[in-house]
C-alpha cells in the first residue's frame, strides 16, 4: 500500500509520462487496432526501463508486499510457459510436451512445418507482448505510486480522464453521431461506445473511473467507528457535495449514465458487483450497526433503481433476451461454452496455445454456429483452452493475492484506506467482467 514516502523527481517525471500514457490510450479506438496496441506496449516497455535506470541512479525505497510478489512470479512462470508453446526445439523433450495435432495434419498434406505446443504461435506470440504491457502497467502504478500522494493524484486521474471519455461519449450519443475517431461505427449503432469499438469494454473503461470517483467521494467516512461516528462523518460528506466534492459528485453521475447508455448487460453487472464490493467494505470497516446497514444498503439500491429507470431500459430489455441464448441446439454462447469444453478435455495441460481460441473455434465448430467466435465471452475458460489448466490458475493467482490483500488493508489500516478500497472494488468488476462483455461475435472489422 502507499506509504508516506518523499517521492522524487525522476520518478515524478515517470509518473506524469505515465499518466499521460493513461489519457491517450483510449483514443485511438481504446488501442483496438495493431499498430496502436504495439505502440501501447513499446511505450509502457520503456517506461519500466526508465523507471528501472532512475531507480537505480536515485532509488526510492520500494515496498514489495508477499501478495504482490506471488502476482509477480505466477506471471514469469505464465510468460514462461507460452514462451515453451512456441519453441519447436521444446516439442518432445517431456511427455506431456506434445505438438498440437494441427501440425501433424499439415505434414501429412505435405507442407513443411516446424511443430509447436501452440495451435498458432506467431498470434501467441502478439497476445503475449499485450499480457506484458499489461502487467508493465501495473507495475508502474504500483512502483510510482509507493508515495500516498502519487498515489492519490493517479485515482483524481484516473477520475478525469474516465469522465472526459464519458463526456465524448455522452455527446455524440445524444447528437445522433454515430462516429469513431476517423471511421463510423459499423457496429453497436445506438449504443454509446465514446472511442472505443466494443460497448463492453466501455462499460468496464467506465465502471472503473466511477469506482474511483466513488472511493474519493466516501472516502471521509472510511476511518469512522461506530455508528454515531458515521452519522457525523456521512452528514459532514452531504455538506460537501455541493462544495468542495460537487467535481467527483458530477463525475459519478456523468460515467454512471454513459455505462448505462452503453446497454451492457456485462457492464451493469460487474459494475453492480464492484458497487456492492465498495459499500461492504466501507461498512465492515466502520462498523455502524445492523440498522445503518440496512438504511446504507436500501439508499444505494434506491439510487441505482433511479439510474437504471433514467438511462438503463434498454440494457435491461437486453438482460431479459438472456434467456434467448440458452439454446445449445444454436449458435449461441453456452453452446460456445461446451465447444470449449470440448477443447479443454482435448489438452487440459498444454492448452492449445495462448491467443489462439479463435483459430481453435474453426476447429471444432460444426453447423450450429454461423458467426464466428473470435472470443468465448467467458475469459477463465478462454485461457483455460489456450494455455491450459495449470498456466490458468497461476495466471489468476497474483490477481487473487492482491485482493485479499487489498481487502486487508481497508480493515487494518488507519489511514490512506481509499486505495486498497478502490483496488479491490476495481478487482472485483474487472473479474465479474470477463464472464459477459467480451465480444463474441466477430464484426466487420478490417
Amino acid at each position: 500500500m502507499p506509504a508516506t514516502l518523499e517521492p522524487r523527481w525522476p520518478q515524478s517525471i515517470l509518473f506524469a509520462l505515465f499518466v499521460a500514457l493513461l489519457a491517450w490510450a483510449p483514443l485511438p479506438l481504446a488501442s483496438n487496432r495493431p499498430w496502436s496496441w504495439a505502440l501501447l506496449s513499446l511505450v509502457i516497455g520503456l517506461l519500466v526501463v526508465l523507471w528501472a535506470s532512475a531507480s537505480l541512479a536515485l532509488p526510492e525505497r520500494l515496498r514489495l508486499p508477499r501478495s504482490v510478489g506471488l502476482a509477480l512470479f505466477g506471471a514469469a512462470l505464465v510468460i514462461l510457459w507460452i514462451w515453451a508453446q512456441v519453441r519447436p526445439d521444446l516439442v518432445g523433450s517431456h511427455p506431456l510436451l506434445t505438438a498440437h495435432p494441427i501440425w501433424e495434419a499439415a505434414r501429412r498434406a505435405g507442407l513443411e512445418v516446424e511443430p509447436t505446443i501452440a495451435l498458432d504461435p506467431w498470434n501467441a506470440r502478439d497476445a503475449a507482448m499485450r499480457l506484458l504491457a499489461y502487467w508493465g502497467a501495473f507495475w508502474l502504478a504500483f512502483a510510482l505510486c509507493q508515495h500516498a500522494r502519487r498515489a492519490r493524484r493517479l485515482l483524481l486521474a484516473i477520475v478525469g480522464i474516465g469522465t472526459t471519455y464519458a463526456t465524448v461519449g455522452l455527446v455524440l450519443h445524444f447528437a445522433g453521431i454515430e462516429w469513431l475517431l476517423t471511421e463510423p461505427k459499423t457496429w453497436y449503432l445506438g449504443d454509446l461506445t465514446a472511442t472505443f469499438v466494443n460497448r463492453n469494454h466501455f462499460a468496464t473503461f467506465a465502471n472503473l473511473a466511477l469506482l474511483a470517483a466513488l472511493g474519493l467521494l466516501v472516502e471521509t467516512v472510511l476511518s469512522a467507528r461506530g455508528a454515531v461516528d458515521l452519522r457525523r462523518r456521512v452528514a459532514k460528506l452531504s455538506g460537501h457535495l455541493l462544495g468542495r466534492r460537487s467535481p467527483l459528485l458530477v463525475a459519478v453521475l456523468v460515467l454512471a449514465t454513459a455505462m448505462l447508455l452503453t446497454h451492457s448487460r456485462g457492464g451493469m453487472l460487474s459494475g453492480l458487483a464492484g458497487l456492492a464490493t465498495l459499500l461492504l467494505l466501507v461498512l465492515v470497516a466502520a462498523r455502524p450497526g445492523p440498522r445503518i446497514v440496512l438504511l446504507s444498503v436500501t439508499r444505494t439500491l434506491g439510487l441505482t433503481a433511479g439510474l437504471l429507470a433514467y438511462s438503463g431500459a434498454g440494457t435491461l430489455e437486453r438482460l431479459d433476451a438472456i434467456g434467448a441464448e440458452a439454446d445449445l441446439g444454436a449458435g449461441t454462447r453456452l453452446a460456445a461454452y461446451q465447444l470449449a469444453l470440448q477443447a479443454l478435455a482435448d489438452r487440459p495441460w498444454t492448452g492449445h496455445g495462448y491467443g489462439g481460441f479463435e483459430q481453435v473455434f474453426h476447429l471444432y465448430r460444426d453447423e450450429r454456429f454461423r458467426a464466428v467466435f473470435d472470443r468465448l465471452h467467458n475469459t477463465p475458460l478462454e485461457h483455460a483452452v489456450e494455455l491450459g489448466l495449470p498456466a490458468t490458475m497461476l495466471l489468476y493467482l497474483g490477481p487473487l493475492a492482491i485482493l485479499v490483500l487489498c481487502v486487508r488493508g481497508v480493515l487494518t489500516r488507519r489511514r490512506d484506506q481509499v486505495f486498497p478500497l478502490v483496488g479491490a472494488a476495481a478487482t472485483v468488476c474487472v473479474g465479474c467482467t470477463p464472464w459477459s462483455t467480451f465480444p463474441c461475435r466477430s464484426p466487420p472489422w478490417p
